[in-house]
């Protein structure tokens, strides 16, 4: 007998991580994402025999897509500070574009949910080595306070990524207004790819031995 085809996978896969950021990684359904990709479960349970499997390849692989962008954006060339910048506003742009899901696995983390703190025991100090080894490049070359690259980074990664999180839970309560502005506007002014920039260059500035860019 033929294999079925991969398509049916891939299918699978791509819908559960278009439901992610609905449900985050405990609340996932088989049924739901079967039923919403128009697979039946003997389909899926030929290519992944179990909920928990099928978990950990979707979360697997929306977080290749951000280690792919992460290493691409501390490599290639320039002084290490450029690098460190160019790090800083790629990593806030894929939060933006994924911060519905980044806040969800963000409580699930602080919530030991078993799955994601497995996972993120793997994973996690995989871009961490990347930025840890990009910070140590910068304290080499003296664009950067001579501080122990833990508590450099420390600084640095929430100052890029919490914006989003802030948003989000303003969202999903339903806030309409802050600070006397409407939430739309507020929510552009923190996410707005300028916003990004001048974060990036904030960060840096704080960093920068003397607190000067």
């Amino acid at each position: 007998m033929a294999r079925p085809s991969r398509d049916l996978d891939r299918r699978l896969i791509e819908t559960a991580r278009r439901m992610l950021p609905e449900t985050g990684l405990s609340a996932l359904s088989v049924r739901a994402v079967a039923r919403r990709a128009r697979v039946n479960l003997g389909m899926f349970h030929y290519h992944f025999k179990s909920k928990r499997a099928f978990q950990r390849r979707v979360l697997q692989e929306t977080y290749e897509d951000f280690f792919a962008v992460f290493s691409a954006a501390a490599g290639g060339p320039g002084a290490p500070r450029e690098r460190l910048r160019r790090l800083l506003v790629a990593v806030a742009r894929f939060v933006r574009e994924n911060r519905v899901l980044f806040t969800l696995l963000l409580r699930e983390v602080l919530n030991a949910q078993p799955d994601m703190t497995a996972f993120a025991k793997e994973n996690f100090p995989r871009h961490a080595a990347v930025v840890m080894r990009l910070m140590e490049e910068c304290r080499r070359e003296g664009s950067v306070r001579p501080l122990p690259a833990p508590m450099l980074v420390a600084f640095a990664m929430p100052a890029m990524g919490l914006p989003n999180a802030i948003v989000t839970a303003f969202e999903r309560n339903g806030v309409r207004t802050v600070g006397g502005r409407p939430f739309r506007e507020f929510a552009d002014i923190l996410l707005s790819d300028e916003t990004i920039e001048v974060r990036a260059d904030m960060v840096l500035a704080a960093l920068a031995p003397g607190g000067a860019a």
